[in-house]
């Protein structure tokens, strides 16, 4: 969710440079009877310049897993998967948004409510964030049951960049196969990350909010070998830092109790992984908070 940018953009500001800067689809067959399906997918292409978001594949396809594919052009490139909660609409998110997005450096009452009412009215279940330099990058969410959803432009906030494309999702119809993982990285109701600090520099993760209150992110960040995590919080709070270092990418916002897949290839190294969604009381950046961990991709 790009609530992320903004908060980057002033972080950059107060952290120097300690962090860095960053085919067809398979589709599935909703009427297939077999007792294993192929499992649909959705490419997205985007970038800032010029402006592009065009989404490839099944505008219909079962509930499930579905696998995502991330193109990115110029600049770092964010999309995600949501459902809007039934009697909210996308005009309300995007004024929600709106009104938080005024105030989102240093929020009002009104901007933490709207963000609030956001939170409360929506599922989000992932998406991928390309990162600075990332080109592809590749993902799973799991859609659970029927309905209406939405993929969306999360560069500019939800629903401010381009329009959302629909999908209409059906009843699941077989197994799919599950993906296969490295590593589980887990955010927590602490706002905390835990798993093991080893992590592939190529291959596939699994991120999981385990938070009962909050929806979280995962966002990898190469950072100078040695960096500490009291180093990384305390950049945020001044102009100390070191040379910036390529390797970035990361998930988009999944809700409380959901999980989803990335699935990248980074340069080997030390990494922080950061959350910068709000704190719906304060208004206030996990990360800001603590919610930073160090990593090591090998």
């Amino acid at each position: 969710m790009n609530i992320r940018k903004g908060s980057v953009a002033a972080a950059t500001l107060i952290t120097g440079t300690l962090l860095a800067s960053s085919a067809p689809a398979a589709v599935g067959t909703p009427h297939l009877k077999a007792d294993v399906a192929s499992t649909p997918a959705l490419s997205v292409t985007m970038s800032s310049k010029p402006t592009v978001f065009k989404v490839t594949g099944p505008r219909t396809l079962p509930a499930g897993q579905v696998d995502l594919t991330l193109v990115a052009g110029t600049g770092e490139q964010e999309f995600a998967v949501m459902r809007l909660h039934n009697g909210y609409t996308m005009a309300e998110l995007r004024k929600d948004f709106a009104t938080f997005g005024k105030s989102e450096r240093n929020p009002t009452p009104a901007g933490l409510a709207a963000l609030r009412h956001v939170v409360h009215n929506t599922t989000f279940y992932g998406g991928i964030d390309s990162g600075v330099g990332h080109k592809t990058v590749s993902a799973s969410v799991t859609l659970p049951k029927a309905g209406t959803y939405y993929v969306i432009d999360d560069n500019n906030l939800p629903g401010g960049g381009a329009a959302p494309v629909k999908l209409n999702v059906t009843a699941p119809v077989a197994t799919q196969p599950a993906p296969t993982v490295a590593v589980v990285q887990t955010a927590t109701t602490a706002k905390r990350f835990t798993g093991p600090v080893n992590l592939p520099a190529s291959g596939t993760i699994e991120f999981h909010n385990a938070s009962t209150s909050s929806p979280h992110f995962m966002f990898l960040q190469h950072v100078k070998t040695g960096t500490t995590r009291k180093q990384v919080i305390n950049a945020f709070k001044s102009n100390g830092g070191g040379p910036e270092l390529p390797g970035a990418v990361g998930t988009d916002v999944v809700f409380m109790g959901l999980s989803m897949t990335l699935t990248y290839t980074l340069p080997a190294g030390d990494y922080a992984e950061l959350c910068f969604f709000p704190d719906l009381k304060t208004g206030m950046p996990h990360a800001f908070m603590g919610m930073v961990r160090i990593v090591h991709l090998s």
